[in-house]
């Protein structure tokens, strides 16, 4: 996850609590990640499927009540306007023509980014040894090196939340009031946890959950800790479990 500006906490839109932070990836690392897990090519960006999920993901970071930034609301309205001219007759031949170089440049758009993408994941999947720490003549690399670990996406960790409250709304009503929990409260039990040993699963910080409050303050109080690096977040296979651990940072101020 690439660095960001701190998290605003919480606020109150009437009734309703949202919470604010960075979004850490923009709406063509989410179009790219449907793209990978739905095994299509880039140039199938504006298929049927591929936008009925991204906006599966817009209602899920709703229903997780994180205020979605603009942009991705933008790339909604454009899949969709895709979508419906593909569909359905048009006459104007001029709209036609400009709904086609709309997909043309969004292809092209998610090629390029798609190439810059790959190339830095490639650097990123380099072992540590030789990148950024260097033996002396004749050292060796040490024996039980980890195990290739793969990025975790925000949107992996969005789906992974999905399912916690997919199975939180079998026990609860869905229509109960948040409650207004500090992010700073959970962050206590999130590093007891990790601390405690050498790797937790994602999962595991939810399994006696039977809040749904404290299960999304939870998570945007992970959010910041992985911002911040405090935690880190990996998958050993993509779209596998995601398994949390001690970050090589300090938790030096606590967010509201």
């Amino acid at each position: 996850m690439s660095d960001g500006s701190n998290t605003q906490g919480q606020a109150k839109t009437g009734a309703e609590l949202r919470f604010r932070l960075p979004i850490y990836e923009g709406p063509l690392d989410l179009l790219l990640h449907l793209i990978k897990k739905a095994e299509l090519d880039a140039q199938d960006v504006t298929a049927s499927g591929i936008t009925e999920q991204y906006l599966a993901y817009l209602e899920m970071l709703g229903e997780l009540n994180l205020d979605v930034a603009g942009e991705y609301l933008v790339m909604a309205a454009t899949l969709l306007l895709i979508k419906s001219f593909s569909l359905l007759p048009h006459p104007q031949l001029a709209d036609q023509e400009e709904v086609e170089d709309l997909r043309r440049d969004l292809v092209e758009r998610l090629l390029e980014y798609q190439r810059y993408r790959e190339a830095a994941d490639k650097l990123a999947e380099r072992p540590l040894l030789g990148r950024d720490v260097f033996t002396a003549p004749g050292e060796t690399q040490p024996e039980g090196e980890e195990s290739q670990r793969l990025t975790v996406s925000l949107f992996d960790l969005v789906e992974a939340m999905g399912a916690v409250l997919k199975r939180l709304a079998d026990k609860a009503p869905r229509d109960l009031k948040l409650r207004d929990i500090p992010v700073a409260a959970c962050i206590p039990r999130i590093l007891a946890a990790v601390e405690g040993a050498r790797r937790v699963e994602f999962i595991a910080l939810f399994e006696n959950a039977d809040d749904r409050a404290m299960v999304v303050a939870t998570f945007i109080a992970l959010l910041e800790l992985i911002r911040r690096r405090v935690v880190c977040a990996y998958q050993e296979t993509r779209f596998g479990p995601i398994w949390l651990e001690r970050g090589p940072e300090e938790i030096k101020e606590t967010p509201a």
